[in-house]
């Protein structure tokens, strides 16, 4: 679902399987990616979070900070036109 852009059907599917499976760190992984792609960024730093305390080995250590890059950066030229 994802692969094929279907982010919202793909959303519910697996807030569905969390509820079932709270400890399913890919899971967590997967919704944390959409949110992050729907820029609802504390919806993604959570999931990923979660996804990170299953599973600290995983790949959600790095997409959490790859968010807090986001939102630390500053373009000092546009703030300075």
């Amino acid at each position: 679902m994802i692969a094929q852009g279907h982010l919202n059907e793909a959303r519910d599917v697996l807030e569905q399987l969390l509820k079932n499976e709270p400890q399913n760190s890919r899971g967590w992984f997967l919704l944390g990616g959409i949110y992050r792609r729907h820029q609802m960024w504390g919806d993604a730093i959570n999931a990923y979070n979660k996804s990170k305390l299953i599973d600290p080995e995983g790949p959600a250590a790095a997409a959490v900070e790859s968010i807090y890059d986001i939102l630390r950066f500053v373009n000092a030229d546009l703030m300075n036109p």
